[in-house]
């Protein structure tokens, strides 16, 4: 039988690190900038977390390190795409490659291994209990997290206000809307562009922190495809930091179900399909309704015609 608060509990810790980089995905996306450089952002930050805590001996130093590896790679995205008008998806793949390959080979002289580097378990992000919350039902799976994962569930609210509410969300919708539009109103419009994309890459940095840190290891590839996640979620969210954060729960919870459902002996591959199917049936699910339910609003209305005329 399957134990759904469990599911729940680890389905939130899955979420958060996607969450983390949907959220930059999506102030990209408000100025019109399509980050396929996601996957590439957190890797990048995942790599230099460890590297920090470990050189520093502290997990916060590593969390540091982890989101200036993200804005240092935001900033050679935004340089290239902005300023030397390179292709953006171009670039993008370039940076996933390249910060693939960069991070296996650092392996080597910085930890003298390759594969994966495991850190002393003292370097892990630290966890943080809320003792009301153990009373409450369903809640508490939120317990016992790290503050990443705090700030991760609070952040879509934090954007909301800030997208919706401030002179700058503002000037962020109106330049990806219309950015001739922008300028004739005074807004700079390419500053607007590197703020977005600069705290794109911190919000990924802070991702790859919680994503290694959690673990207080690296291992190539650690990132599994949770950039392309996050883009999915975004687009499937419409780019709106609430609907998103429900998005990427529903990947969260269905990354836990994959793993409970691993040691039932299913296939690893199909088990790898199921947050995508959950996905897809997430965005087909309001078209299919609204057929539906235009269809039988059309069939009412053709019966109300029939006995009218009847009549």
């Amino acid at each position: 039988m399957m134990d759904w608060i469990s599911l729940l509990e680890l389905g939130v810790r899955h979420a958060a690190p996607i969450l983390l980089i949907a959220m930059g995905c999506l102030l990209a996306q408000k100025v019109s900038i399509f980050n396929l450089a996601l996957e590439g952002f957190t890797l990048f930050s995942c790599f230099f977390a460890v590297v920090g805590a470990f050189v520093f001996k502290n997990v916060w130093m590593g969390v540091l390190c982890g989101v200036l590896a993200g804005v240092l790679t935001a900033v050679i995205y935004s340089v290239f795409i902005l300023q030397l008008q390179v292709n953006p998806v171009i670039c993008a793949l370039s940076i996933n490659t390249l910060v693939t390959g960069l991070t296996r080979y650092l392996l080597k002289p910085i930890f003298n291994t390759s594969g994966r580097f495991v850190m002393p378990s003292e370097l892990a992000l630290p966890t943080i209990h809320i003792g009301f919350l153990d009373s409450i039902p369903v809640v508490s799976v939120l317990n016992n997290k790290s503050v990443l994962v705090y700030l991760s569930l609070l952040l879509p609210f934090i954007l909301y206000y800030v997208l919706f509410h401030t002179e700058f969300g503002l000037n962020m919708r109106i330049t990806g809307l219309n950015e001739e539009a922008a300028l004739a109103a005074g807004v700079n419009t390419k500053k607007v562009k590197y703020t977005a994309l600069l705290l794109n890459g911190a919000l990924c940095g802070l991702a790859g922190a919680e994503l290694a840190l959690s673990v207080y290891m690296f291992n190539v590839g650690m990132t599994n495809g949770r950039g392309f996640t996050a883009l999915a979620a975004v687009t499937l969210a419409g780019a709106h930091p609430l609907v998103a954060l429900g998005t990427c729960m529903l990947f969260g919870v269905s990354e836990s179900l994959s793993i409970q459902l691993s040691t039932s002996g299913y296939s690893a591959y199909l088990l790898g399909a199921i947050p995508y199917a959950m996905a897809l049936t997430a965005a087909l699910l309001p078209r299919i309704i609204r057929l539906v339910s235009n269809n039988m609003k059309k069939k009412s209305a053709e019966r109300q015609a029939i006995e009218l005329h009847s009549n």
